[in-house]
């Protein structure tokens, strides 16, 4: 059943949002953090979900498409973390914003997939709260080139869903571990930007980082992105956006503005109207004879 790959959707938009809290903690560089989270999460799914029997069953293809998945999601990571860095958290929260966009176009383009005018109007929805949400910002050299930035990141992530449906053929926690260990790879290009003198403190949420926020976050999310259609992960995907913020108020003493509600509200109203619009289509299908 579908609901249960909405279920997982969901617990990784919740994680997702809790993400930022435990990185606020860490004081090692991007890289760092990243270097650390997919070797955490590579070594713990090929231990406990692949092992060296599944790995020797793929084709020369297979590895292929491992290693495409793998790069797709470094190269979001990596651009993430730099328009964090050329301008603000909340300018990169932005420009991810246009995910909902991005993978609906992908599976219109690529798969045929034609939306809904509920689609549209579900995901206009959910950005209008993102920005609500997201800080107003001035369009200094900066803050524009940082935004761009986050744009392509969220282009990046959004053919993550097309790439996984296009290999379902491959088991999800291999695809999980290619996601991992090429994007490792590719993080690896950039260790000379990683530092490595830190606190104990760091490594502690380092490893939540790695277990919780990429091994527990990131498969769920792969598992539920290939099954659901693009329609269904663009809008819960959003729910990530109100998590982080309610977790930054309770453990980050940030301010709660009435905008910042209204945003979250209409987040939720969102994901409430792609749910019954599934009950709906599921419950009105007529059984096969």
């Amino acid at each position: 059943m579908k609901s249960r790959y909405y279920i997982e959707g969901i617990i990784a938009a919740f994680l997702f949002g809790i993400t930022p809290v435990f990185i606020k903690h860490v004081t090692a560089s991007a890289v760092t953090i990243g270097i650390v989270r997919l070797l955490i999460a590579s070594i713990l799914m090929y231990l406990l979900f692949v092992g060296r029997k599944k790995l020797a069953m793929l084709r020369s293809k297979d590895w292929k498409a491992l290693m495409l998945i793998g790069v797709v999601f470094g190269l979001h990571w990596v651009s993430y973390f730099y328009a964090v860095k050329i301008a603000t958290p909340s300018i990169a929260i932005l420009g991810l914003t246009s995910f909902g966009i991005y993978v609906i176009l992908i599976d219109w383009i690529f798969q045929g997939k034609k939306p809904q005018w509920i689609d549209w109007l579900s995901v206009g929805i959910a950005i209008g709260g993102n920005l609500l949400i997201v800080p107003e910002f001035s369009l200094q050299n900066d803050i524009t080139l940082g935004l761009v930035v986050g744009l392509f990141s969220a282009l990046f992530f959004s053919f993550l869903p097309y790439l996984q449906q296009k290999n379902v053929h491959i088991e999800s926690y291999t695809r999980a571990f290619g996601q991992y260990f090429f994007g490792l790879m590719f993080f690896a290009l950039l260790i000379s930007e990683s530092d490595w003198d830190l606190p104990n403190s760091d490594w502690y949420y380092l490893g939540i980082l790695g277990v919780l926020c990429t091994l527990g976050a990131h498969t769920l999310w792969l598992r539920a992105t290939t099954m659901l259609p693009g329609t269904a992960t663009s809008i819960i995907y959003y729910l990530g956006i109100p998590v982080a913020m309610f977790s930054s108020y309770l453990f980050l003493d940030e301010a709660m503005p009435e905008k910042k509600v209204i945003g979250a509200i209409l987040i939720i109203l969102a994901n409430l109207i792609g749910i019954i619009k599934h009950v709906n289509k599921s419950t009105t299908r007529k059984p096969r004879s």
